[in-house]
């Protein structure tokens, strides 16, 4: 045999192995649907409470069979409809009643609603187990609260009685592993015709009852007219006492308010003549302040102001002079200091020469004023000469004053300075 056959061999028992391999999972693999639950037993698990039991449960989804070992079988979770047709089902005061109801029911799905008890009671067998147990369970409990009230009250009290037989039989119920989701009274009725003789006797008082109210109603209509008609009338004749007390009242308010309005017109134009007398006097006042103010400008106020004018006046000639003299001190003062100096006492005495002679002659000048000068002549001709004579004494007089005063010599000064001027030109000469 060559590589090649043996090659296919191979592929083929690989394929086939693969085929029951698949053959064997979908053989052994466990599909839930929503609606139902997959028992697998065969082998023991342990529940949560401690006991051991010889299956477990697939609930909505997928598990894997052991093959040999384990057996399948699914339990329905469907909702069933179960109809109750009792007869003859006693009521307080053994009276019998026939009555018709419907439930819904179905096989727990979950552990806490009972799943384990449904497993162990109705796996196996067919939806009419769980038909026949949901039917006794709710007929036992119906039967036990309708024989506590009377056929009336079950009729008119029927959601009620559903509502406790339900309460009743779903705790019952789930101790065998099915859910209750709802149960209702449909009909409630007898065969001795107790509940339409109930019935007429009922409609009979509800009948009796109308006439009743509708003649009370009637008269109490009638009387209640009358009464309205009477306090209609009442309430007009106190309207119209109303109205005419309101008009004389508006008379006599309008009456108040006309008068209150003369007088305070009145008011009004006495307050007018005041005002305008109290104005008058204020006008005449403020004409008089104002006269007196115009005077005091006119007369007052120009005497005022030329007096000031003449005291600032005297006090700046007063300062000036003060001031001129002042400086004159000081400058004397400065003069013979620079004397005292030795150094530079001559050329600074001569540099200062034009200013004191200044400062001497402006404060004669200022002080002393000749507008016009006349010359008397003897007739010997010496007039002139005379007066010329008489300033050139006044000025070596001058001089004299100031050198007793300061100790300043201005003839000595003014020889010193020619002498140098002169020994100042001769030294260029010598050395050309």
């Amino acid at each position: 045999m060559d590589q090649a056959q043996l090659i296919g061999i191979s592929i083929g028992l690989g394929a086939l192995a693969v085929l029951l391999i698949l053959v064997f999972i979908k053989a052994n693999m466990i599909i839930c649907q929503p609606n139902e639950v997959v028992v697998l037993a065969g082998r023991k698990r342990k529940l949560p409470d401690g006991s051991v039991v010889g299956y477990r449960i697939i609930r909505g989804g997928r598990g894997f069979k052991w093959p040999f070992i384990e057996s399948v079988k699914r339990l329905p979770l469907t909702t069933r409809t179960v109809d109750l047709h009792l007869s003859k089902v006693l009521c307080a005061g053994m009276i019998p009643v026939n009555v018709e109801g419907r439930a819904n029911v179905k096989l727990a799905g979950r552990a806490e609603e009972g799943l384990e008890n449904a497993v162990e009671r109705f796996l196996g067998k067919g939806p009419d187990a769980v038909d026949r147990t949901s039917m006794q369970v709710l007929e036992g409990s119906l039967r036990g609260i309708v024989a506590a009230v009377s056929p009336e009250d079950a009729n008119t009290r029927r959601l009620e009685v559903a509502g406790q037989t339900a309460e009743r039989a779903r705790e019952d119920l789930s101790r065998l592993g099915i859910v209750l989701d709802f149960f209702q009274i449909q009909s409630i009725s007898d065969d001795q015709g107790y509940l339409e003789a109930i019935g007429r006797k009922r409609n009979a008082e509800v009948i009796r009852d109308a006439r009743i109210a509708e003649s009370e109603a009637d008269a109490e209509a009638t009387q209640v007219s009358a009464e309205q008609h009477r306090i209609g009338r009442e309430a007009e004749i106190q309207a119209e006492k109303a109205i005419i007390k309101h008009e004389n009242e508006l008379a006599v308010q309008r009456a108040d308010l006309q008068a209150e309005a003369n007088r305070a017109e009145e008011r009004a134009s006495v307050a007018g003549e005041i005002v305008r007398a109290e104005e008058q006097v204020v006008l005449e006042t403020t004409r008089a302040e104002l006269n007196a103010k115009r005077e005091e400008a006119d007369t007052v106020v120009p005497a005022r102001a030329r007096r000031e004018a003449a005291v600032l006046e005297a006090e700046g000639k007063a300062a000036k002079i003060l001031e001129n003299g002042r400086a004159m001190s000081e400058a004397v003062e400065l003069m013979r200091d620079q004397v005292q100096a030795g150094a530079t006492e001559d050329l600074f005495l001569i540099q200062m020469l034009p200013g004191l002679l200044d400062k001497v002659t402006r404060v004669v000048s200022d002080n002393l004023r000749i507008d016009k000068l006349t010359i008397l002549d003897s007739g010997d001709g010496e007039g002139l000469p005379t007066y010329v004579k008489n300033l050139t004494n006044s000025a070596v007089t001058m001089l004299e004053q100031l050198r007793n005063a300061t100790g300043v010599d201005l003839e000595r000064l003014a020889m010193t300075a020619a002498e140098r001027k002169d020994k100042a030109t001769e030294l260029p000469k010598e050395r050309s």
